[in-house]
């Protein structure tokens, strides 16, 4: 056999370079026998590219879906909407403190009325005052009325007889004349 000269990787290989061991030419009198070597293929023909097509750089129109533009209109709506519900909590919040500080300048201060109140009322003062100054003096037994409060209650209703047609425009007409 002829040794190869070639070297590895020097002609460019279409397919595979397994043999085929079905192949028959391979064995001789049906016992194994060495395969065969593999002939040279032609040399392939250089493919060149003699025109090229030259594509326009044409960039595509970009545009944005309908939805998108709802979503982030939506998301805007709720990002302003979050905002001013925060002002507003803020707002009413600040204004809850200083309700509830009035609130307890009112209680102090209705204590203090009040205290001042009961002082202005001394009942030991008003009697002295009222023997003293006025010569009012504190009733005898003689002097108490008791009032019997164990009769019921009771209402008459009195009911009048149904007049005529010339008597109710009478009373109508009188009623009108006491506005005039």
């Amino acid at each position: 056999m002829a040794e190869m000269t070639r070297k590895f990787g020097e002609v460019p290989v279409y397919g595979s370079l397994a043999y085929d061991l079905n192949y028959p030419g391979f064995y001789q009198n049906d016992s194994y026998a060495a395969p065969r070597t593999p002939t040279a293929r032609p040399e392939t023909r250089e493919r060149t590219e003699t025109a090229r097509r030259v594509r326009s750089q044409r960039r595509s129109r970009q545009s944005i879906a309908p939805t998108a533009i709802i979503g982030l209109v939506a998301a805007a709506f709720l990002f302003v909407t979050g905002i001013t519900a925060q002002v507003n909590l803020l707002r009413v919040s600040n204004e809850s403190v200083e309700l509830e500080s009035r609130l307890r300048e009112l209680k102090e201060e209705e204590a203090k009325l009040r205290i001042a109140y009961e002082s202005a009322f001394n009942l030991a003062e008003i009697e002295e005052y009222a023997t003293l100054r006025l010569g009012m003096q504190k009733p005898n037994a003689s002097q108490i009325a008791y009032i019997d409060t164990s009769a019921p209650d009771k209402a008459v209703v009195v009911t009048e007889e149904d007049s005529g047609f010339v008597d109710r425009v009478s009373d109508f007409l009188s009623g009108l004349g006491a506005y005039f």
